[in-house]
């Protein structure tokens, strides 16, 4: 039986590019396929097995030891940054007068070169025309080759592509014509975008960081909610008890994320945009859109951070040794889950045994615990320290903040003072080995893990009430100072809901439990939170002095400046009420009036407004070490 010949009109084309790769300095084509990252890349050829497997099964680990065994899903795409890792600027000279070391020669030299070439190759040399179409005919070649073996019933994979020898380039490096599908795919997508309006992102499937495989690994359930179309203004006024104001808020706005003095952030369905865009025009309000998607910004939150854009980068990893925790799933390259979280305050306990203690004070609706780690030098006579994260759910940066201080600060706490350091350093050094630390780095574990997989802007709790069928209660609410007043609700289906009665949730008993039993020895209380870049303390809900407030701030102030020299933060501290961030019922607040300890503040991060809750992970780090200076200042005020 004869196989029909068109079947086999691949096989010449092959042969002659195979025939060309075998002239290429003596190399074959396994000697190319072992290319590395280095390699300039062209679009839409080649890429290799390994992408072709990735693309196929995106949730493979990657076992390279650089990296180790950390998912790739999402470490490859980050819309918010351009990588320029490996590419290089070559300027192709085609003048066949000088050759490809540039060199100065004589001109007695050179004209005894241009009488020994050829009539033949002195002709190709003269056309550099014919010399890139002669390269461009070499690639036409290999798509044909691949067209050809698809239509073939067979694959053809090629991880390079070798150059032959023409005449006037045949030192051209191999480098330059090394192809790879993976990020050229990215990139191509880039490129194409400002030909069309729409967001071309939604569209692409392969890539690990596409929102197609970011959905598929932790948004994929039926019940997740979505935000397509949902924008966060800015709109720079801090008056919201304004009439128009108040309307526009009540017409066209879902919910006010903050209020601060760079004026009030709201969040816009899609379906109230355009309407609300025309109010504003009308009103003559100045405002700004922070986020234009919030769903694209969701994305954005779950990518994980590649190795050379992050502070693990070999080159400036010798001053973070903290962040390279040896059986520890943290990497601060990405938000974690609950249970990552919880496996590293395990990992501490077990390798600082004798300064580490770990202490469940309560579990949650769901049965998770609720888990405080101790960090001590077993000194009955020190003050207590307490910091909580995570009260809100969708705040995913104070939780990843405050492990990165802690991972810090057990490692500074273990190693024996560095000789040389300044006087400064040493002091502060000292001063936190004269403190109990006591962390809660998740304070509501059910909300955390709810707004990871279902609604990523989802802030209180799981509890469930019966009577409206709606779950959750903002646990900032849910303390009793100031308990019920404005900026709370009593609708259970409202994200400010209170709860029935003050402490009424798991978390806040188990809060005010714990520091109910270090009232003697508690010297300071401090919540953190996202975001608004500001150092807060009581009162929250009058403009009411303090008996401590020369101290909180004095302290504020000096953490101000201690974060501006760390890295050019801006923060500003003031009281709650003063710096718009009123908060009926939140945990500051009572701490200050029941327990009184020297020291109370909310401390919230970063930014000011431009992601708001929605921070990508790029900032995990600067917001930990911003953390870690804070907690310093405060060891430094009570010594």
């Amino acid at each position: 039986m004869h196989l029909p010949s068109w079947k086999w009109a691949w096989l010449p084309v092959v042969l002659l590019i195979a025939g060309k790769t075998a002239q290429v300095g003596g190399r074959n084509h396994l000697d190319l396929a072992r290319t590395d990252y280095r390699l300039t890349r062209l679009p839409f050829f080649g890429g290799g097995v390994a992408h072709l497997l990735r693309y196929l099964n995106p949730l493979s680990p990657n076992s390279s030891p650089e990296r180790g065994r950390i998912s790739e899903l999402r470490s490859d795409l980050d819309p918010n940054y351009v990588s320029y890792r490996g590419a290089q600027l070559w300027k192709l000279n085609f003048n066949a007068t000088r050759d490809s070391s540039m060199e100065e020669r004589e001109p007695g030299e050179e004209e005894e070169e241009q009488q020994q070439v050829e009539p033949e190759e002195r002709q190709v040399l003269a056309s550099p025309g014919a010399q890139f179409n002669e390269v461009v005919a070499l690639f036409a070649l290999t798509f044909v080759a691949l067209i050809a073996s698809v239509l073939g019933q067979k694959l053809l994979l090629w991880r390079s592509v070798s150059v032959p020898e023409i005449s006037g380039i045949s030192g051209l490096p191999l480098a330059l014509l090394t192809l790879n599908g993976s990020e050229l795919y990215e990139s191509t997508f880039e490129g194409l975008q400002w030909l069309s309006p729409v967001d071309l992102r939604r569209f692409d499937v392969l890539s690990p960081g596409s929102s197609f495989q970011i959905n598929r690994r932790y948004r994929n359930g039926s019940q997740v909610q979505r935000y397509y179309g949902f924008q966060l203004w800015k709109i720079h006024e801090t008056r919201l008890e304004l009439p128009e104001l108040r309307a526009f808020w009540r017409h066209f706005g879902s919910e006010v994320w903050n209020i601060n003095q760079d004026g009030i952030d709201i969040l816009i369905e899609q379906r109230n945009v355009a309407d609300a865009k025309k109010f504003m025009d009308k009103v003559g309000f100045s405002y700004n859109i922070m986020i234009d998607d919030i769903e694209a910004a969701i994305d954005e939150t779950y990518v994980e951070v590649p190795a050379v854009e992050h502070p693990l980068d070999s080159v400036r990893n010798n001053s973070l040794p903290w962040m390279e925790r040896p059986g520890s799933l943290m990497t601060w390259r990405r938000y974690h889950d609950h249970a990552d979280i919880q496996q590293f305050l395990q990992n501490l306990l077990e390798t600082y045994s004798e300064n580490v203690e770990l202490i469940q004070i309560g579990v949650t609706r769901n049965k998770r615990p609720l888990e405080v780690i101790r960090v001590s030098n077993g000194n009955p006579d020190n003050w207590a320290v307490f910091v909580d994260a995570g009260l809100q759910a969708r705040d995913w940066l104070s939780p990843a903040a405050l492990t990165y201080a802690i991972s810090k600060l057990t490692h500074l706490w273990a190693r024996p003072r560095a000789q040389g350091q300044g006087q400064r350093q040493s002091r502060a050094d000292k001063a936190m080995r004269r403190i109990d630390w006591y962390f809660l780095p998740l304070a509501n574990p059910d909300g955390y893990q709810y707004s990871r997989h279902t609604d990523r802007l989802w802030t209180k709790n799981r509890g469930y009430d019966t009577e409206s069928g709606c779950y959750g209660v903002n646990l900032d609410r849910n303390f009793q100072y100031g308990w019920g007043g404005i900026g709370s609700t009593s609708n259970p289906c409202k994200n400010l809901y209170r709860g029935a009665e003050s402490f009424s949730e798991p978390e806040s008993r188990a809060l005010r439990s714990f520091l109910s039993g270090m009232r003697e020895y508690l010297g300071a209380y401090v919540s953190l939170s996202g975001y608004g870049q500001t150092i807060t303390y009581p009162w929250g809900d009058a403009d009411y002095v303090t008996e401590n407030q020369r101290d909180l701030k004095q302290t504020a102030r000096s953490a101000v400046l201690a974060l501006r020299r760390l890295n050019h933060a801006e923060y500003s501290y003031g009281t709650s009420y003063n710096q718009k961030l009123a908060r009926p019922g939140n945990s500051a607040d009572w701490v200050q009036d029941r327990i009184e300890p020297q020291l109370v503040f909310n401390m919230f991060l970063k930014d000011q407004g431009r992601y708001g809750y929605l921070l990508p992970p790029h900032y995990i780090v600067e917001s930990g070490e911003e953390v870690f200076e804070f907690l310093r200042t405060i060891a430094q005020q009570l010594e």
